[in-house]
C-alpha cells in the first residue's frame, strides 16, 4: 500500500493552441531560413546583401494569420472589417517583399 502513495501522478495533455502552432511554424520557417544563410555564408565566405524583405515575409503572414484566427476565436477587436483590413494588409506586404526580394536573392546565388 505504501508503493501506491509515492507513484507519480501523471498530469493531463494540454495541446497547443491554433495561435501558438501558428507561431511555431513561423519559429520553423526562420530557423529554416537562418541555418540555409549561415550555411551559405561559411561555405561562399561572404553574406548575402539586401535580403530584408524576404526575412520580413514570415513574421507579416504570421500576423495576418494571427488576425483570421482571433477573428474566428471570437477575440479580435473591430470585427470582420478589421481583420480583413489587417489580414489583406499583411499579405499583400508578404507578396510584395517576394516580389521585390526573390530577384535580389536570385541575383546573388
Amino acid at each position: 500500500m505504501d508503493d501506491k502513495k509515492n507513484l507519480p501522478t501523471k498530469e493531463p495533455v494540454k495541446y497547443a493552441t491554433p495561435m501558438q502552432r501558428l507561431w511555431a511554424w513561423v519559429g520553423v520557417v526562420y530557423m529554416v531560413a537562418l541555418v540555409l544563410l549561415t550555411t551559405y555564408a561559411l561555405s561562399h565566405g561572404r553574406y548575402l546583401q539586401g535580403i530584408g524583405s524576404l526575412m520580413v515575409s514570415p513574421a507579416l503572414a504570421g500576423l495576418g494569420g494571427s488576425a483570421i484566427l482571433r477573428y474566428r476565436q471570437g477575440m479580435g477587436k473591430g470585427g470582420l472589417a478589421a481583420c480583413v483590413l489587417i489580414a489583406g494588409g499583411c499579405f499583400v506586404l508578404v507578396g510584395l517583399n517576394l516580389i521585390q526580394g526573390i530577384p535580389i536573392l536570385l541575383a546573388q546565388l
